[in-house]
């Protein structure tokens, strides 16, 4: 299969430099073409480019204050931006540098000198692109770890936020697993934890899923957008697809094969922001939940819904 072109995407609003840039750069790069800062922040959101070569001279909004808006921008701030403008003032480039560009390439444009800077800004972004998920992934089962959890719950609550959607999380625990272990050896409890890593991920496969190993036999999932139907609906298909397995387990306390547990709770977000609810309370009434699954025997799905406390009002 061959490998994707990287993107690099081109702000500018003068139509020779693009045409420049762009055939320059064709060959080797899928190239996308913004002709000013609201096109070019919408494209840098919907097309993920891994470079963009952003002019600072441009009506209504300069590169400047789109660089800012990029940075500040989770979608957008780990992409490297390189400033590619006229202005030749030490203390033009000391401020780009400021707010955020890794480069700066002055015009009239050198071709072999774009190249060569466009080429080694992509290979460094996917260099640490490789390095973070490495960072973010669990080594046995491939999924995101309890470090990528946070992260992504906390930047989950802010999309949501922002939809004004609500936000579900499970969390799932395999039933009786230490006595799993200690029948059947570390090397098949190993292959359990693998075997639910891949039903999990099979089954929560929108976009905005996301399936971590939280550490030792629990597991999570984060869904954006959806509702405490859809969260239990998912729930109980995951149970009832791990039951078919059959996995035989001699020493479980409730069932003889292996069986997960799971909790659910869900966030709406216009509730949870009136009332200064954060995403360890989600997180703990998840748990609860699990707990109470665990605590009703195991083998199936409990909800749990945010208790909204009473803020107290000034004056």
């Amino acid at each position: 299969m061959p490998i994707s072109r990287s993107r690099v995407l081109i702000v500018d609003d003068d139509i020779t430099t693009i045409r420049l840039i762009a055939e320059a750069l064709a060959t080797d790069y899928e190239v996308i073409i913004a002709t000013d800062a609201e096109d070019g922040l919408e494209q840098a959101i919907s097309t993920e480019p891994e470079l963009i070569l952003l002019d600072v001279l441009m009506p209504e909004i300069n590169g400047f204050s789109l660089c800012r808006k990029l940075k500040s921008d989770e979608r957008t701030r780990r992409i490297p931006v390189v400033f590619v403008t006229g202005l030749t003032e030490v203390s033009d480039q000391a401020k780009g540098f400021e707010i955020g560009a890794v480069d700066y390439i002055t015009k009239p444009i050198e071709v072999p000198l774009l190249r060569a800077r466009v080429r080694t800004h992509v290979r460094l972004y996917r260099q640490t692109m490789q390095l973070e998920s490495l960072a973010a992934t669990d080594p046995l089962t491939g999924l995101s770890n309890r470090r990528k959890f946070d992260e992504s719950l906390a930047h989950e609550i802010e999309r949501c936020q922002r939809s004004q959607s609500e936000l579900a999380l499970l969390m799932i625990d395999i039933d009786d697993f230490k006595a799993y272990n200690d029948k059947y050896g570390h090397g098949k409890g190993d292959d359990c934890l693998i075997t639910v890593a891949k039903l999990l991920k099979d089954n929560a496969r929108r976009g905005t899923d996301l399936c971590c190993r939280l550490g030792g036999e629990e597991f999570g999932i984060i869904l954006g957008e959806t509702d405490r139907a859809g969260a239990m609906t998912l729930a109980e298909h995951i149970i009832s697809v791990f039951n078919e397995l059959k996995l035989p387990h001699e020493t479980a306390s409730a069932f003889p094969f292996l069986t997960v547990s799971i909790g659910v709770s869900v966030m709406d977000m216009r509730s949870a922001l009136k009332n200064r609810v954060y995403g360890r309370d989600l997180v703990d009434k998840a748990d609860e939940a699990l707990y109470r699954a665990k605590s009703l025997g195991r083998n199936r799905a409990e909800f749990m819904p945010l208790a909204f406390p009473m803020v107290k009002k000034i004056g």
